[in-house]
């Protein structure tokens, strides 16, 4: 397990990287997304710890991690009903491991967040924009669902991730 510790309203909060999946039912009621920053991950692990998400429900795999993550869970599927099965479920997910895992591979951290209901995908969503992850998807039982900002929150976050500098004499 990595260990990324910051300080949180006056105690030690340890965001950890582990090198597995999280446990059923990964990936699903959770939203996923890419982040290119590791500070940018810590960020928004603090962000919705403040908005009541647990600690237990948010998992930050580094680059590195999610990609031993996934090729360990591919070779636990190599015989008989798991392949299949894991066959199936990539038929449904919409490439949804093979986009992540090409993010993984080019450098970039996986937040995953379990959401308690349906009604806080909007909330977990406008969060992690802010945070500026990108390619952010609502993984349920029976579907994906891309969560894009808004052109106005896109531009938002542009404006406010942008160092102001000084005017050129």
């Amino acid at each position: 397990m990595n260990d990324m510790k910051i300080l949180y309203e006056d105690e030690a909060l340890v965001v950890s990287s582990e090198r597995t999946i999280p446990a059923a039912p990964y990936p699903r009621k959770y939203v996923h997304c890419v982040l290119d920053d590791l500070k940018d991950a810590v960020s928004a692990v603090c962000g919705l710890r403040a908005i009541g998400y647990a600690a237990e429900d948010i998992h930050v795999l580094t680059s590195w991690d999610f990609v031993e993550a996934v090729e360990k869970q591919q070779r636990q599927q190599q015989h008989g009903f798991a392949k299949v099965l894991a066959w199936l479920t990539s038929l449904l997910d919409d490439g949804f491991c093979n986009t992540y895992l090409r993010e993984a591979l080019n450098g970039r951290h996986i937040l995953a967040v379990r959401l308690p209901g349906s009604e806080r995908i909007e909330e977990a969503r406008d969060l992690l924009i802010f945070h500026r992850a990108r390619l952010i998807k609502y993984v349920d039982a029976w579907a994906v669902a891309d969560l894009q900002p808004s052109l106005a929150q896109a531009w938002a976050v542009s404006v406010l991730s942008t160092t102001p500098r000084k005017p050129y004499r």
